[in-house]
């Protein structure tokens, strides 16, 4: 006795190499006898693989909470040699009439694109923050400094979120170690299914400087950087708008800067991965507020953030005046 079954290929919106495949398979299976359901993709490690049977789920790899259906269980299976090749068919072992239906498979692997990390006040005290998002499968997130510091005097704090399509959101936060110049933070995620690992980093300072005087603002990765970008910005102490200093592009080697005359970045020392920038006589009411420096490169990226304080010689002077100590006539 024979049991046609319908088999849809795998979503094309999740793998491209299968895209072609939009019309139904239709499988004709014996009764008792096994079955293989195809279902083919281009690999690349660490896929997540779902069989479904109209909308519940029949088998997937690896395991998740959702169980197959009690009629199935035990019946699926899948080999993990070939599916590292590219074939996650299912073989369905002694078929019945209870089998018939329209089958479907979903290949699923959602990688890092970005890594976002920041400083936070909302806790009451300073936190640094490591965040991404719509990832799959869950990642895992580790924390270092340079210098560095003893791991059991980091203790982050991490939350790994599911939506309702399965992909995760991860935030892994860092109380903010004392001194606000001594330290890089280093994020690192990595997926738990492959040797892909994200890198980025935060380090923030402070410079006092005298107005009329050149000044170096540093910025250096803690990591080689090789094909990467690079842009500085600059945001006013007394307002919100962020501007963009100048960027620069390592495979390229184009430069665009928007300070011509004001401020300057060595071509030279970049190709090191000193992208340090020169102000040019800054002004107190000018130059006063926070640069930032973001490096971009494949997985890697680093922020510098540095608050530099111009001070003109009139502020100066009246400061010293009023530090003086008062003298009396008697």
């Amino acid at each position: 006795m024979h049991y046609r079954l319908t088999v849809l290929a795998c979503s094309p919106t999740v793998n491209p190499f299968v895209s072609l495949l939009l019309s139904d398979v239709q499988i004709t299976c014996l009764f008792s006898e096994n079955c293989i359901l195809p279902c083919s993709f281009k690999p690349t490690g660490g896929e997540e693989v779902q069989w479904f049977r109209q909308d519940a789920v029949v088998y997937s790899h690896p395991q998740s909470i959702d169980q197959p259906s009690e009629q199935l269980e035990g019946r699926t299976s899948m080999s993990t040699q070939q599916l590292a090749l590219g074939n996650a068919s299912l073989l369905l072992q002694r078929c019945g009439p209870q089998d018939r239906g329209r089958y479907r498979c979903r290949v699923v692997k959602a990688h890092i694109h970005s890594v976002n990390i920041d400083i936070t006040r909302l806790s009451g005290f300073e936190e640094v923050k490591c965040s991404t998002q719509d990832v799959y499968p869950a990642p895992r997130v580790t924390w270092s400094t340079e210098p560095p510091t003893p791991s059991d005097k980091l203790r982050p704090l991490t939350r790994i979120m599911a939506n309702k399509q399965g992909l995760y959101t991860v935030e892994s936060k860092l109380k903010r170690l004392k001194g606000l110049s001594n330290f890089t933070y280093i994020c690192t995620i990595n997926s738990s299914y492959s040797a892909r690992t994200w890198r980025t980093s935060l380090k923030e300072t402070e410079i006092n400087s005298a107005e009329g005087k050149d000044l170096t603002i540093p910025c250096k990765a803690p990591w080689i950087m090789q094909n990467f970008t690079l842009t500085w910005t600059f945001k006013l102490t007394t307002a919100n708008e962020t501007t963009v200093i100048c960027t620069y592009d390592s495979e390229t080697q184009l430069m665009s800067n928007q300070w011509k005359g004001r401020a300057r970045v060595d071509g030279r020392t970049m190709q090191t991965g000193d992208a340090s920038l020169q102000l040019l006589n800054p002004q107190s009411v000018e130059h006063t507020g926070t640069y930032t420096c973001i490096i971009t490169g494949l997985q890697r990226r680093h922020e510098g953030q540095t608050v530099v304080n111009v001070t003109s010689p009139v502020r100066l002077k009246k400061i010293s005046s009023s530090k003086s100590p008062e003298h009396h006539t008697v």
